[in-house]
């Protein structure tokens, strides 16, 4: 086997020819995290309520999908490894953590909106509050991202 350099392999070889390129690979990861981040951003820009419903519903339906995929056949969604394999962890994430997202600013409607009255001195107060929400909203949707996954990681080893 021989390896590309000699700090970072860039491609590995084996008799047989290219066994795995790691720029693919880091530019698949860059690309998934790019779509990621460009995603949020638009779910957190809009500010309607039926859009915000739609996405709920539809991160709802996503994950019962996902469920039942894995219910079928546990082994299909945990047995990759590589770029498929953190293809399919981002598959796994992404509908529970958009219907946590969507859910809390449907709770939590203002969150986004600015402040009429900036000016005074309860401004900032207001303004850290609407941050704490959007913090919490952020990080309770990831918390049950991750619930999730641990209960299909869980239910995939009892089988």
């Amino acid at each position: 086997m021989r390896v590309g350099s000699q700090t970072a392999p860039a491609r590995i070889w084996c008799d047989e020819g290219l066994l795995f390129d790691w720029g693919f690979r880091l530019s698949l990861i860059h690309r998934l995290a790019s779509l990621a981040s460009d995603l949020f951003e638009v779910l957190e820009a809009n500010n309607e309520g039926k859009v915000r419903a739609f996405a709920a519903i539809g991160g709802v339906l996503g994950t019962i999908g996902i469920w039942l995929v894995h219910l079928g056949h546990p082994s299909l969604l945990f047995g990759f490894h590589g770029a498929v394999g953190e293809c399919i962890m981002v598959l796994l994430l992404a509908p529970p953590f958009v219907t946590g997202v969507s859910i809390g600013y449907l709770v939590f409607p203002t969150v986004n909106k600015p402040i009429e009255h900036a000016s005074g001195p309860m401004s900032g107060y207001l303004q850290r509050e609407r941050a704490d929400k959007r913090w919490k909203i952020i990080v309770g949707a990831g918390m049950a991202s991750a619930a999730n996954l641990l209960c299909m990681i869980l239910t995939s080893r009892g089988t």
